[in-house]
This record gives structure tokens, C-alpha cells and sequence, in this order.
């Protein structure tokens, strides 16, 4: 599988971006690697190889950085994510404690276990918080260094394991049983928004927005007064240290949509489910094809291009939530959404027939 342009665009930008703030050199280890490596491509998207490219990754770790990153299936560490930083020391192996070929071998194994697109924001996330450092000092919590891998389990192509990539801005929960996999739940950020170079914007969230926008404009006076849930921008309801918690369903319900109404939600929806590989993604998208009677649409704020809005969408096995934040002074420029499933939380119900 050839790697997608959008993924050699992002890094090239990367790394010009970098290397424009401080030429020749990086703020870390991890953001060399992040920037200019760029993944084995998977030859499959199965259980098997995605087992098989993380027990490499493992085989590759002294004692003391293995007994960090490989943690029992059932372990609390799991639950234990924010994207608040510092994040303090919950489990996992930092990218800043790795080497070059562990870093590598990280990579190869989240672009196993992830779409082309879903490992777009497993690199391109740390590599916007390093333009958070200041003046490229070391700050507790922030860069491209101060993100974890940890690996709950032992990976095989039958028995049940689960990977955890998170640090400040993003929260990647993934489970696997045999060929069942799920994401949820899963936080992904950005701040800043984008890579600026030569008038060319590259951005890790690119799309969340402007297509809950695209969905709003095709509902008629009446229904964009039912999805409309305030003037003012909302702010997350089931991110970090929201385990177990549904929000109140709120908005406007699928059902009634006509054609273009349901494939424009949906082609919302895609732009989280598709962070899974194809047959993955696929086998999920059809699964919430089948709820769409039942999935609500909420909107807050104001309605138009650049505006500063926020939205949820959830269904019986959905929770999709997107807003921009006023740290930072740009609610545009700070970008917040979690994924969830609540019926499988960390593969909950990965084993049912």
C-alpha cells in the first residue's frame, strides 16, 4: 500500500515548518523521527499483523522500558488519559525515553493499527504541540517528547489486547479481538490548527468542522431551529474523565432526513471512523448506518463560515463531539473532539457473538 500524498505533504511541511523555527535542529528526538520517517507500509490490515508489529516494537525494549510500555490487559492504567498537561506518570513508555529505531518501530506499528488518515493525526498532533514549547525549551507536558505508548496485554491475532497512544491533545484507545477492533474512546486535538507554509495550511483535524457545517445548511428553517441548541458554543460533554457518562440526546433526529441530509451526517461521522483501517472502518460505518434513525444532530453557536461553533452527534452506540477552546485566545486555533461508542468502551463487547 502506497503511503497517501496527504501523509508526504504533512511530513515535508513539517518539517520545512520546523526547521524554518529553528534551522537544523528539532525539539526532540521524537520530533525528528515523527517529522521525517516515514512508516513500513502495512502489508494487510488484519489482527494478525497488527499483533505481529507490536510485539516487534516490544522485542525492541530494554527490561526497564518494557516493564513501562507492556501492562496487563485489565489494568486501571487504561482509564487513566486526559489531555490536560502535565499528565503526570501513568503507564506507558514515554517517546522521549525511546531511541531511533524503537521510535521507528513505533511508528510502524500506529500505522499498522490505524488508517492512513487516523495516523495523519498520531504524528501530525505531536508534531503541532511542539509549537507549543517555549522557545524550544523543555516544558513539562507539551512537544512531540511527552507522548506514551502502552500496550495492555499480549498482542495476538485471537486472544484479546488493547494499545493506548495519548499525551497532551490526543487519547488513542484502541482494542482488538480475533478481527473485531474498536477506537473508543478516543480525544483528538490540535493547537495550533495548522501548518503554515508558503500559503498552504496542513491540518491534523482538517474537515471537523466544515463538515458539521455542510450538514447544518442542508436542513430547512424548521429543522435547523430543532438541531439548534444555543447561540453560544458548548464545550464537551463526554471528553477525559467522562467514562461511563451520556450526555442527554439533544437536536434534531436522523430519521426524517432525506438522502443528501443522511449522507452529508454521515460523511461527518466517516472523518472519525475512517482513523480505523478500511475493513475496520467499514464493518463500524455500516453498524451505525443501521442506528441512523436513531442518531441526534445538536448545534450550538452561529452558522457560517469561520464561525465559532460547536456540535454533537450521538446515537445508542455513538457519542461524536467537536468545539474549539478559549485557551489560547482562538477558539479556531485550539481544536477539541472525543469518539466514543459507550456500548464499547476499551472493546467492552468486543467477544459477543
Amino acid at each position: 500500500m502506497k503511503t497517501p500524498l496527504f501523509v508526504i505533504l504533512f511530513v515535508l511541511v513539517g518539517s520545512k515548518f520546523l526547521f524554518a523555527q529553528k534551522v537544523g535542529e528539532y525539539p526532540s528526538l521524537p520530533s525528528k523521527v515523527l517529522t521525517e520517517y516515514q512508516p513500513t507500509s502495512p502489508t494487510e490490515a488484519s489482527a494478525k499483523f497488527s499483533a505481529k508489529r507490536a510485539n516487534k516494537f516490544l522485542d525492541s525494549l530494554d527490561a526497564d522500558r518494557l516493564k513501562e510500555a507492556s501492562l496487563p490487559y485489565d489494568s486501571p492504567e487504561k482509564a487513566i488519559w486526559t489531555n490536560v498537561p502535565p499528565r503526570g506518570e501513568q503507564g506507558g513508555v514515554r517517546l522521549g525515553d525511546l531511541n531511533e529505531k524503537q521510535l521507528k518501530l513505533a511508528c510502524d506499528l500506529l500505522a499498522a493499527v490505524l488508517s492512513p488518515q487516523g495516523y495523519s493525526k498520531a504524528f501530525g498532533i505531536p508534531l503541532a504541540d511542539d509549537l507549543l514549547l517555549r522557545n524550544g525549551e523543555r516544558r513539562p507536558g507539551f512537544g512531540a517528547e511527552d507522548y506514551w505508548l502502552a500496550i495492555f496485554g499480549d498482542p495476538s491475532p485471537t486472544d484479546p489486547w488493547a494499545l493506548q497512544f495519548d499525551g497532551h491533545h490526543l487519547a488513542i484507545n484502541l482494542a482488538f479481538q480475533g478481527d473485531a477492533m474498536t477506537m473508543s474512546p478516543t480525544f483528538i486535538g490540535t493547537q495550533p490548527r495548522g501548518f503554515e507554509l508558503d500559503g498552504e495550511t496542513m491540518e491534523p483535524m482538517q474537515g471537523k468542522d466544515a463538515a458539521a457545517l455542510t450538514l447544518f445548511r442542508t436542513l430547512d428553517k424548521g429543522q435547523k431551529k430543532e438541531a439548534t441548541m444555543g447561540r453560544k458554543r458548548s464545550n464537551l460533554k463526554a471528553g477525559a474523565g467522562k467514562d461511563g457518562f451520556v450526555p442527554k440526546a439533544e437536536g434534531i433526529t436522523a430519521k426524517d432526513f432525506n438522502e443528501k441530509q443522511r449522507e452529508a451526517l454521515m460523511n461527518v461521522i466517516r472523518l472519525y471512523v475512517e482513523d480505523l483501517p478500511p475493513p475496520f472502518a467499514e464493518r463500524r460505518m455500516k453498524e451505525l448506518a443501521s442506528e441512523a434513525d436513531q442518531i441526534k444532530f445538536a448545534w450550538w453557536g452561529p452558522a457560517e463560515d469561520g464561525g465559532d461553533y460547536s456540535y454533537r452527534i450521538q446515537g445508542p452506540s455513538l457519542i461524536i463531539e467537536f468545539a474549539g477552546q478559549d485557551l489560547g485566545g482562538d477558539p479556531h486555533d485550539h481544536l477539541h473532539s472525543i469518539y466514543r461508542d459507550p456500548t464499547n468502551e476499551y472493546g467492552a463487547r468486543l467477544g459477543e457473538k
